[in-house]
């Protein structure tokens, strides 16, 4: 139905209003439809407008309505996974009497549903006034696998100056750590920083009312700032660091980079955050952001004389098997320690085991629950005394090996290969860890290593060093034709007799 134009409009008001004519009579005397005389006589719409006017609503579905938002008001604490459905509401006005179909329902929440812009106050900061914080994940090829990382990102509202730091994970240890990066990004720490209600420094409630956790104190007291903490659903309140994800990603992961380790990979994100800071200016303001920056590093609080160890610490027992369980991991412990209670310091990238304030070992951390750290040296006692348990050992099967010796394990055809790995573990104990492992890669260089061609070359270099060094483990190396060993690289055969 087309809008009539204002002059008929004006008469279809005049004959109805003034002359008190019905509609069938308008519409005939105007050569319109009813229908547009009936949405046109009692001055509800103006033609070429939307209803401007609501027709006052049935009082049963403002009834319906008034139920809805009551029902959605005492349940808005559920978690975002339990919210109510339209299903369930009608399925709930049922039960409290209301004759209404599902359908109906559903279209009623619809039409409830105004999409209005978010209203917030703008916010304002003084130099070195506050840092706001926030999580976010990107992607990048760590040792040519692509790995998806965790973004801890940090802003200076009033400079904009920005930093990141990445991460395997978003675990307390690597939100403290980048607390502590962060500030010695920047070369001092603000007045406040602004959170949302995170896990790591928030033990119950939120906003003004959050209660803070232990370690987030200490952190607080150390650096001498305060946290401040949202209100739910108040993201304007730490509105400068809302979109610096999406910035981070854009300038250090797009496209994504290819880097050996977790540690080139924050070489480079430093780098994009410098250049960002160095050559972008935010619209609205007339200094750039290097210059706003630099202004407000002279205006944050000193670092303390000492950083704060960032690492969790807990006090866990060894188990038989000779490790400690972290979060469904087990790490390995020397064979002394045994039955022994140690202390574990849990940072992002390492997991380091401690005995009276000595460190027994520093493991690589694992990042999931099935990758076990198992050290072989470790169990070479219990190897030792129990042989028959080589063949299926998990350390040896699947322990944390150095490069050369897990290709040995690799290239050595041998059935008894394990029991030849303990032996080179052995060696270990008189020999330093650099000369054994240049054996162990001479050996390899053959193709067929073993344990004996390791001795041989642990003798080659004791005569190139003009060492005494002897190599008595009941293995004898009987003395050989090195033209013999030379041809065997070259992939031929031993000549010298007694040395096939």
């Amino acid at each position: 139905m087309a809008a009539v134009d204002i002059d008929t409009y004006k008469m279809i008001r005049r004959l109805y209003t003034v002359d008190g004519l019905s509609q069938r009579q308008i519409a005939k005397q105007l050569g319109v439809s009813r229908k547009t005389v009936r949405k046109y006589c009692n001055g509800s719409v103006l033609p070429g407008n939307r209803k401007d006017y609501q027709v006052e609503k049935n009082p049963m579905r403002v009834a319906i309505e008034n139920e809805i938002i009551k029902i959605i008001n005492e349940h808005k604490e559920a978690p975002s996974k339990q919210k109510l459905n339209a299903k369930v509401i009608w399925q709930m006005l049922i039960k409290s009497g209301y004759s209404v179909g599902a359908s109906t329902v559903r279209k009623y929440i619809q039409e409830m549903r105004i999409d209005k812009p978010e209203i917030f106050i703008p916010l304002e900061f003084e130099p070195g006034e506050a840092m706001e914080f926030d999580w976010g994940d990107a992607y990048a090829y760590i040792d040519k696998v692509k790995t998806r990382v965790s973004l801890f990102c940090a802003v200076l509202p009033y400079s904009y100056g920005i930093f990141a730091a990445v991460f395997p994970d978003k675990t307390s240890s690597s939100f403290f750590t980048g607390h502590v990066m962060a500030f010695e990004y920047f070369g001092g720490v603000p007045l406040r920083c602004i959170y949302d209600n995170l896990k790591s420094a928030v033990l119950e409630g939120s906003g003004k009312d959050a209660i803070k956790q232990e370690r987030f104190k200490k952190l607080e007291a150390h650096y001498a700032f305060e946290g401040i903490f949202c209100n739910a659903a108040s993201g304007w309140e730490k509105g400068s660091v809302e979109n610096l994800v999406a910035i981070v990603r854009q300038i250090a992961f797009t496209p994504m980079p290819r880097v050996q380790n977790f540690a080139q990979l924050q070489e480079h994100v430093n780098q994009a955050c410098m250049d960002y800071c160095m050559h972008h200016k935010i619209k609205g303001r007339q200094a750039s952001i290097k210059d706003m920056l630099d202004e407000e590093r002279k205006c944050l609080l000193p670092l303390p004389a000492y950083p704060l160890d960032p690492a969790e610490e807990i006090k866990a027992p060894v188990y038989p098997d000779l490790t400690v369980r972290i979060n469904g991991v087990k790490y390995s412990v020397p064979y002394a320690y045994a039955g022994l209670t140690v202390t574990v310091k849990i940072s992002p990238f390492h997991v380091d085991i401690y005995h009276e304030g000595n460190l027994l070992y520093r493991h690589k951390k694992a990042l999931h629950a099935s990758d076990h750290q198992y050290i072989p040296e470790h169990y070479l006692e219990i190897l030792i005394r129990k042989p028959r348990a080589i063949k299926n050992a998990a350390p040896l099967k699947s322990g944390v090996l150095p490069l050369e010796l897990a290709e040995f394990m690799q290239l050595c055809k041998s059935r008894d290969k394990n029991h030849q790995l303990v032996n080179i573990l052995l060696l270990g104990k008189r020999i330093d860890k650099d000369t054994l492992l240049w054996a162990v890669k001479q050996a390899n260089a053959t193709g067929t290593p073993s344990y004996e061609m390791v001795c041989f070359y642990l003798e080659i270099q004791a005569v190139n060093a003009n060492d005494n060094t002897v190599i008595d483990d009941g293995v004898k190396v009987k003395a050989v034709d090195l033209e013999s060993y030379d041809n065997l690289i070259k992939g031929g055969h031993l000549t010298n007799e007694g040395n096939e």
